[in-house]
């Protein structure tokens, strides 16, 4: 697919297929206004995309350029912390909306951790006008620090989440189904207005499939 990066390049992410948060050379406002998210906190190097939170709190975001109603996205990551002190980074895999409305649209966190946990989590949250509603689920104990594989498939019937090919959750509830097409972001966010535990998360590759 057009939207599938091995990033076996050098520098910045490729444009052609991800918004970056902040632009190349810019920033954004962090998550709930907690520090930064800046262009260049995405670096492509040695064969993978390195997401780099700094302890000043600038961070880093991407966005697909290819949004789908349906299909798989799977990424290949690790999540590493390079610092003894500070509060702890919260990297995450997500189809998003492409009408950029929530909760509205739905949202699929299909990998949402902290640095330092040892599974992973995974939210998936059910399109509404009104209060937040989603299912949650957890994996076993897991090595964040190692390369995983971590999947996701949305059709029809259900919602399933995969690391290194095996199943770890899937849900059929008819009313997680979200109204119209999604994209891949993979972000890491902050979420705590005060300094930060240096930290990376390490993007070997994303693909995007059809159903």
């Amino acid at each position: 697919m057009p939207a599938s990066d091995e990033f076996d390049y050098t520098g910045a992410p490729d444009e052609s297929r991800w918004a970056i948060y902040g632009g190349v050379d810019g920033c954004w406002p962090g998550h709930a206004g907690n520090g930064q998210r800046c262009g260049y906190t995405n670096t492509v190097q040695d064969g993978y995309l390195r997401q780099t939170g700094y302890a000043n709190g600038d961070t880093a975001g991407l966005a697909s350029d290819l949004g789908q109603k349906y299909g798989r996205w799977e990424v290949r990551a690790r999540v590493i912390a390079d610092g003894n002190s500070g509060h702890a980074y919260h990297p995450v895999l997500i189809t998003w909306p492409d009408s950029d409305e929530w909760p509205q649209g739905g949202e699929y966190d299909y990998f949402e951790v902290n640095v330092g946990d040892t599974s992973a989590t995974a939210f998936m949250h059910h399109p509404t006008d009104s209060e937040v509603i989603q299912d949650e689920y957890h994996s076993g104990s897991l090595d964040l620090a190692q390369w995983h594989n971590y999947g996701f498939e949305w059709a029809p019937d259900g919602l399933t989440g995969y690391i290194d090919g095996q199943v770890w959750f899937h849900d059929t509830d008819p009313d997680v189904q979200a109204p119209g097409p999604m994209h891949q972001t993979i972000q890491l966010d902050n979420f705590c207005g005060c300094t930060m535990q240096k930290a990376y998360f390490d993007v070997g590759w994303a693909r995007v499939y059809p159903l």
